[in-house]
């Protein structure tokens, strides 16, 4: 495995409109699986994403969707987060280990310079997450049963 941070394949998705409608907002269905290996972890660590994994890309208010819409060229380091939120958990070492919300901010963080997203636009993302994150007071997986019966019950 490589000692870099990086993604074991590209991000594929596709619309999801059953899901969207049972869950009140646009969703996504990751198609091929992948991982992100993280690099700041001193074991082996990574991030699996299953398909048929459920996403709304980047959580961005519509207000600001001309500046920062849901998809971009950090499409892959939001559905990332968006399962690192979750479930609060990555692989570490083959084992899995909890993490911080907070640390789930420093891996978005770390798969938007991977994906080489511009500087100013990696920080204005990760600076209103990390915001989000204080105001809100979030520290709990974010998952809910009815999206993960929709994940379980999808076939390719």
């Amino acid at each position: 495995m490589s000692k870099t941070s990086h993604f074991s394949a590209p991000l594929r998705v596709q619309y999801d409109a059953e899901a969207s409608k049972t869950l009140g907002g646009d969703h996504w269905r990751v198609t091929q699986d992948f991982r992100y290996y993280i690099q700041h972890h001193e074991y082996p660590a990574w991030v699996h994403v299953p398909a048929g994994y459920l996403t709304d890309g980047a959580s961005v208010p519509r207000l600001f969707w001309s500046l920062i819409p849901p998809w971009g060229a950090y499409g892959q380091a939001a559905v990332v987060h968006d399962i690192v939120c979750e479930y609060l958990s990555v692989t570490v070492d083959g084992k899995p280990a909890s993490i911080t919300r907070e640390s789930c901010d420093q891996i978005l963080l770390e798969a938007m310079t991977v994906l080489e997203v511009p500087t100013l636009k990696r920080k204005v993302i990760s600076g209103a997450v990390g915001l989000y994150r204080r105001l809100s007071g979030v520290a709990y997986p974010t998952s809910t049963p009815q999206k993960r019966a929709l994940e379980a019950n999808w076939s390719s």
